[in-house]
């Protein structure tokens, strides 16, 4: 469900402004933005405008590059599969209304450039223009491009790579408007910053939107090094950002528990998880291997009545959690997208955990969201569905099957453990 998109969710006026000297906007912008972060520019930062089409145009076309349009179809399937996202939902079409709706630029790595989004006041503008100028500084001198290939596709991996990045944008932008108070419409800044209430923001399930919006505020929170942050929370220290950068987090476990970073007694890495596929039956393949990570499960076990749209507080965004009970503990997972004969597709979801109490608190939380999966009719016409799960010690597998009644539907937790064969856990 990734985009490798470095943005500033902004959200444009409606009334038309005057367009802007973007040029020479940059100019004071990057040197100041050099002088909070203490770093150089290598070299000059490309600034272009763009409009809400020209930006979907480039989503669209950074989807299509190394398989990202399969990999969007895939997971796409895997929350379905799963009952984080409802079976009808376009989650593509959804994602790019959303992010036509509310970025107000954004950054792009391989060339180097960010583009601000035509239609906002000079005062926002130059707002998003501290915002993405720390990207492009990042970038410099740490290659964000090759840091997110470093993840090799997996969702846990890059949301915690993208909470840093958009942390530490957030970090120097605040900076960057304390030093300019005096010359900024505060204001009508922070009713542009806040206002996520848009009808399309508004109707995305968490799965979304949460992902979106964790990435700058739980990003910047595990920067201040604190779990639940207030107004009053110190900023996080020049000298922590860049410590972050040559070390990055590798899950969100760590970025929501940043003790499990910034602590050397308490340091927590997941466990991996090495599978053996040749045991699949005959006439399965996988198609999607991924690791979903803690903010990815705790909003799997979100009970369907909690799965609220997006905060819209701004008190209430500073404080939010993006974990749960039954997520916590978590130490490693895979989640596996399998095509079988005639139509039949199965997503089998391995999840390691720190004991078995944590195991058992997450096998309880899915259990009657599984039973929701599994009511009604399958996926398509003429296809069964089995959900079931099973838990044992610190391991706990889901599986999700759908093939055609006429051939008979797996049992899928014995598909599962089939697929889970040979697993290995190595710290």
């Amino acid at each position: 469900m990734l985009i490798c998109l470095i943005a500033l969710f902004a959200l444009a006026q409606d009334n038309p402004v005057p367009s802007v000297d973007l040029d020479a906007l940059g100019k004071a912008i990057e040197a100041d933005v050099a002088k909070i972060a203490g770093r150089d520019f290598k070299h000059p930062v490309k600034i272009r405008a763009t409009n809400a089409k020209q930006f979907t145009d480039y989503v669209i076309g950074k989807l299509a590059e190394g398989g990202g349009t399969a990999r969007m179809a895939h997971d796409e399937k895997i929350a379905k599969m799963l009952g984080m996202i409802p079976r009808d939902l376009d989650l593509k079409a959804l994602t790019l209304e959303v992010l036509a709706e509310q970025v107000g630029g954004f950054y792009d790595p391989p060339t180097g450039a960010f583009h601000v989004v035509e239609g906002m006041s000079e005062d926002l503008t130059r707002v998003v223009m501290a915002h993405e100028f720390t990207h492009a500084l990042d970038d410099q001198y740490r290659d964000l491009d090759q840091l997110d290939k470093d993840c090799k596709h997996q969702t846990d991996a890059q949301l915690a790579l993208h909470a840093l990045a958009e942390g530490s944008a957030m970090e120097v932008m605040e900076r960057w408007m304390m030093m300019n108070m005096g010359s900024l419409d505060m204001a009508a800044i922070q009713e542009s910053q806040a206002s996520f209430s848009t009808e399309t923001l508004g109707a995305a399930p968490p799965y979304l939107w949460k992902p979106l919006l964790g990435s700058y505020m739980a990003g910047q929170t595990f920067l201040r090094k604190v779990e639940v942050r207030t107004i009053l929370t110190r900023p996080a220290e020049i000298s922590g950002l860049d410590a972050a950068w040559l070390s990055p987090p590798v899950s969100t476990e760590q970025i929501m528990h940043p003790a499990k970073y910034w602590d050397t007694e308490k340091l927590d890495l997941p466990t991996p998880i090495r599978t053996e596929s040749s045991m699949l039956p005959e006439g399965w393949t996988i198609q999607r291997r991924d690791v979903l990570g803690e903010l990815m499960l705790a909003i799997m076990t979100t009970p369907l009545d909690e799965r609220q749209g997006v905060e819209t507080n701004p008190l209430k965004l500073l404080a939010m959690r993006y974990t749960n009970a039954a997520a916590s503990g978590w130490d490693g997972d895979e989640v596996l997208l399998l095509k079988g004969p005639q139509g039949g597709s199965a997503t089998v979801l391995l999840t390691w955990w720190d004991d078995e109490a944590e195991a058992k608190e997450f096998a309880r939380a899915m259990e009657p969201l599984l039973g929701q999966i599994g009511k009604g009719a399958g996926y398509a016409e003429g296809q069964e569905l089995s959900v079931q799960l099973d838990a044992q010690g610190l391991q706990v597998v889901v599986g999700v099957v759908s093939a055609d009644a006429a051939v008979g539907i797996p049992d899928c937790v014995a598909l599962g453990k089939r697929v889970f064969e040979g697993v290995e856990t190595v710290k």
